[in-house]
Order: C-alpha cells, then structure tokens, then sequence
C-alpha cells in the first residue's frame, strides 16, 4: 500500500511547522543587506541574542515584553554606534545602523541589565 503524495506547497507547509521549534532554539537569526531584524527585551534577557548580518544597513525593532523600561544599543567594544530611547513595558523602539564587518555588542544599558545578562552578539559580514 503507498502512502498519498502530498502537493509540494502542503510538503513545504509541513516541513516548515516541523522546523518553527527547532528554529526557535537557536535565538539565532540571519539578516541579508537592508533587513528588519526583530529584537525582544525582557528582564535581563535578549532575544535573538545572535545576529549575523551583511555589512550595511540593518534596522533593529526593539519590542520590550518586560515590565521594566529597557533600551536597545549596538556598540563596538567603547564606541556606542546607535542607540534607542529607553523604551517602557509594552512600547517599541527602531534603531537603524550602517555597519562595516565585524563583531558588535547588543546591550540593554539600562540600570545594572547588561552586567545581569541582557546582551547579544552582532556578528557583521561582507
């Protein structure tokens, strides 16, 4: 007895469900030249904590799901590249930055959140 062929976007659909929790585990996220990139503030932590980008442009949109008021900032070790406002529980900041290849730090600066564990890597690319 064979099993039904199933059509290729109903396959695609079902490999894609069956992919969203694995994706969801790795808090990494990969961003082409130009792209939006999604960020979630909660206490002490942030989400995705890993971005791997092409060198240009990316815009971050900074969502606080905690309830205290958080920011978002990109740095290269000392030097802070860009910066939201500090953003309250349930609001959302935008943070467009022009970057070269390398590594920066993502980091809520707020009070005592990065020594607490609210930063991520932005790793920069050709």
């Amino acid at each position: 007895m064979s099993r039904p062929k199933l059509a290729r976007p109903a396959l695609l659909l079902v490999v894609a469900a069956g992919a969203l929790p694995i994706a969801g585990c790795s808090h990494a996220v990969y961003a082409r030249a130009g792209a939006t990139v999604q960020v979630a503030l909660t206490e002490y932590r942030l989400r995705p904590n890993r971005v791997a980008a092409v060198a240009g442009t990316i815009t971050l949109v900074a969502r606080n799901f905690g309830r205290l008021t958080h920011n978002l900032v990109v740095s290269n070790g000392a030097q802070k590249l860009g910066s939201t406002p500090p953003i309250p529980p349930g609001g959302s900041a935008t943070l467009k930055v022009t970057l070269r290849p390398g590594t920066y730090e993502m980091a809520s600066t707020m009070l005592s959140d990065q020594d607490l564990g609210q930063f991520g890597t932005l790793l920069v690319k050709r």
